[in-house]
């Protein structure tokens, strides 16, 4: 076995095993053409086929938007996966044992390390098992007797059985150990699936029965699946219990999840995003409903990219998830005032991340079902989806809506007109594009009627809650002196970008093979764009082409290492992955980076480095950066004097004093090596 996290042999066995057309035809109408197939791209939404794939090479490239590499990173595009969880899903799809050092790392040359690191795996397997077992359980609950409640109550809310069988769903019997016998009898471990929130101990000692009780008890219930399509969770909405049944208290609450555990994490899954991702794609839009029957509701009336969380808020995790699919997330949610405040805190999440999210609302107490479905029945209305349509197609940026609503409601008075201005200068500081945020202000200032100055007051009172106290880098190393912003440690010179034909620095190197090692060296790189000249991609830290490129697709255009290394090869090492549209071959030591990387080695002859190194390379990164963009600023002011445009000028003055600043907060001894 290498050193890396996946041995070379067994990934190679993993790919000989599987033919990329057997994959990627489950996902794409491929054609064949001369010794290619070619088809629409599943990445993006097109008309003319741009998407390709060589079977005598096992690799895929998309022309349009530039997606590719080998099968394994096909699966990991495809579902969101990680590697290493890419690499199993072909295994088990090719019946292939992992072997007993699958996703090694370091650490786990210590047998003890490994043994754990077996244990977890063997325990994640049976986990999922369990969940998958006991969704089948429900699953057959839904055709007999003690389920037939809960049938007649998913087809009055307008679910068919197609619908039915793509979202597996299934029926909690009213008992009170009915799962729990279910799985005594099939010898599964109990405490593993009281662990996973099926089943709980019961309280009193018994002598009949499993011993534990079911937490899931005359509910319609709703399995929870990640992007591979495993059961991780389940979903349980509450019901009165049927005549002749026994009271086992199911009702309440309303809704009942499963409890978190070491697959289910509500706040990083959303509810039919495995059944939605395929039309999420096409349509390069998220619909973000409130709840499961949401969901059900819309697929059925034909919008099938709509997703729900599953009894959480929106949260960051929810937002980088959506990110993969579409570019675009339309926030559906009810039109009462629960509503509306999930909607309000849904896009001031969305302005943190950099984010404008698009907003409906459903008429006040109706929910989706109800629009497309007839009550009774579960009939289509024939003016259900036309009306939804209507809806949606009103939707709009939820930013310029609620500056519209401030308006409106600063029209009653002084102090309202105060509480307005605040409250948009607030949201117009969480926003992070500099060309549209100049843009709403234009438009605020006119629509209020107020001076620029007064609503940069407001923005800039906004500022001080989340960011006036220092922010401290943390030092390399032990008794080194932090790094304050603030402090006064002198300019950097204004750095030269590399040519492609000169060598990447030692810095550079090391920023490469941080990001190629991920953790915590991928999340400063992440977290450095608030350090960065607003509205700058991180790829900016760079000087050398190679860098830049690698930065440019990995950090700021969410690319894999895998489909970059792939458009290199496809390009005869040359790469139209990357800035300023250079085409310059790619630098020998960054490739190999690039390719070691795939089995988690790292280049030869390079020495260790650690997070304070690491460190300090982007520092030295951010003090380019910010000389780059003061030179930019001088060119600026230089031109607004030569138009003779004394506003422009004193305001980029004033910018170009406040970046003179910023240069001195990354001081100079982060010099190249």
């Amino acid at each position: 076995m290498s050193k890396g996290r996946i041995s070379p042999e067994f990934l190679q066995k993993v790919k000989d095993a599987v033919n990329i057309i057997d994959v990627i035809g489950e996902h794409v109408v491929l054609r064949k053409s001369g010794s290619n197939f070619t088809g629409l791209c599943p990445f993006h939404n097109e008309r003319s086929p741009s998407f390709s794939v060589s079977e005598q090479k096992q690799l895929y490239h998309c022309y349009g938007c530039k997606k590719g590499g080998d099968l394994v990173n096909f699966v990991r595009e495809i579902h969101g996966l990680s590697f290493a969880e890419a690499v199993e899903e072909l295994a088990d799809r090719a019946s292939l044992p992992l072997p007993k050092d699958f996703e090694r790392t370091g650490d786990e040359a210590n047998p003890e390390v490994a043994k754990k690191r077996a244990e977890i795996r063997e325990k994640t397997a049976t986990a999922f098992k369990l969940n998958r077992f006991s969704a089948k359980f429900f699953r057959e609950q839904l055709s007999l007797p003690a389920g037939a409640h809960i049938a007649e109550y998913f087809r009055k809310r307008g679910v068919g059985s197609q619908l039915s069988q793509s979202f597996y769903l299934g029926a909690a019997p009213a008992s009170w150990d009915g799962l729990a016998s279910f799985l005594a009898k099939a010898k599964a471990p109990l405490p593993l699936a009281a662990e996973l929130g099926l089943i709980k101990a019961s309280p009193k000692e018994t002598t009949k029965g499993p011993g534990f009780f079911d937490l899931f008890r005359n509910r319609a219930m709703f399995p929870i699946l990640d992007l591979r399509g495993k059961v991780v969770g389940f979903g349980g909405r509450g019901l009165p219990t049927p005549a002749n049944a026994p009271d086992v208290g199911g009702e309440s609450p309303k809704y009942l999840n499963s409890s978190e555990s070491m697959l289910f994490f509500k706040s990083k899954i959303a509810y039919g995003l495995f059944q939605a991702q395929k039309h999420i794609r096409e349509k390069d839009e998220v619909i973000l409903v409130e709840g499961y029957f949401d969901v059900l509701a819309l697929h059925a009336g034909g919008f099938e990219n709509a997703v729900a969380t599953c009894g959480t808020s929106l949260t960051e995790d929810h937002l980088q998830l959506f990110r993969k699919f579409a570019s675009k997330i339309t926030v559906l949610f009810d039109g009462d005032r629960a509503g509306i405040t999930a909607t309000d805190r849904a896009m001031e999440l969305g302005l943190k991340n950099g984010l404008i999210l698009h907003g409906a609302s459903l008429p006040d107490g109706l929910d989706p079902d109800e629009i497309l479905f007839e009550g009774e029945t579960g009939e289509s209305l024939p003016e259900g989806k036309l009306r939804m349509a209507e809806i949606l197609g009103r939707s709009g940026p939820l930013l310029d809506s609620r500056i519209e609503s401030a308006r409106v409601f600063s029209l009653k008075g002084t102090e309202e007109r105060t509480k307005a201005v605040k409250q948009v200068g607030e949201w117009l500081s969480l926003l992070k594009d500099p060309v549209g945020r100049e843009i709403r202000m234009d438009k605020v200032c006119q629509d209020f009627s107020i001076g620029r100055s007064l609503l940069e007051q407001a923005m800039a009172a906004a500022k001080p809650a989340r960011s006036s106290t220092p922010r401290v880098v943390a030092p390399p190393n032990p008794g080194q002196t932090s790094i304050v912003l603030g402090a006064k440690n002198g300019a950097s010179p204004v750095p030269k970008r590399r040519a492609a034909s000169q060598k990447p620095s030692q810095k550079e190197t090391i920023l490469v093979r941080g990001i190629l090692r991920g953790g915590n060296f991928r999340s400063m790189l992440e977290e450095s764009r608030a350090y960065l000249p607003e509205g700058l991609p991180v790829h900016e830290l760079a000087d050398h082409p190679s860098v830049r490129k690698v930065i440019d697709a990995l950090i700021d255009r969410g690319i894999s290492s895998e489909a970059l290394i792939a458009s290199i090869a496809l390009g005869e090492e040359r790469t139209e992955v990357g800035t300023d549209g250079d085409t310059e071959p790619f630098d020998p030591l960054i490739a190999t980076l690039l390719n070691e990387s795939q089995f988690g080695g790292d280049a030869p002859n390079t020495a260790p480095f650690t997070e304070g190194e690491f460190r300090i390379a982007v520092q030295r990164g951010l003090s380019h950066s910010w000389a780059r963009f003061s030179q930019e600023l001088k060119r600026k002011i230089r031109d607004a004097e030569l138009k003779k445009d004394a506003e422009l000028r004193e305001r980029l003055a004033k910018e170009y004093l406040d970046v003179q600043r910023r240069i001195k907060e990354f001081g100079t001894f982060y010099d190249e090596v």
